[in-house]
């Protein structure tokens, strides 16, 4: 499963709007409503209508499906960068840093 950073910026005219969804989206996510193989695992928010929010998903395209049924005007003001933890380090981590330790060493 692809983990995604969900970048959101939004303009102070859409603030109610956005914030009707945000409630119905985490709703959603607690009472169990959205697909099991999607998860927030966090969100950040922002002083100047925005959020940073981490999420699991299969693909790109789930996590927008989501999005699209409860949370439509935000998804318009939002990108979705696929990310690999770090740190702590996950299996998906250290085997792409042992790629490209083979890469390097490959030149």
């Amino acid at each position: 499963m692809t983990l995604f950073i969900a970048v959101h910026k939004w303009t102070p005219e859409v603030e109610l709007v956005i914030t009707k969804e945000l409630i119905a989206g985490f709703t959603a996510n607690l009472e169990g409503k959205i697909p099991e193989d999607v998860k927030l695992c966090a969100t950040y928010a922002r002083a100047d209508q925005g959020a940073w929010c981490v999420w699991h998903s299969p693909s790109k395209e789930a996590l927008e499906k989501f999005f699209e049924e409860y949370m439509p005007t935000l998804l318009k003001y939002s990108e979705f960068v696929p990310a690999v933890q770090t740190y702590p380090p996950t299996m998906e981590y250290v085997l792409g840093l042992c790629q490209t330790i083979v890469d390097m060493a490959s030149k």
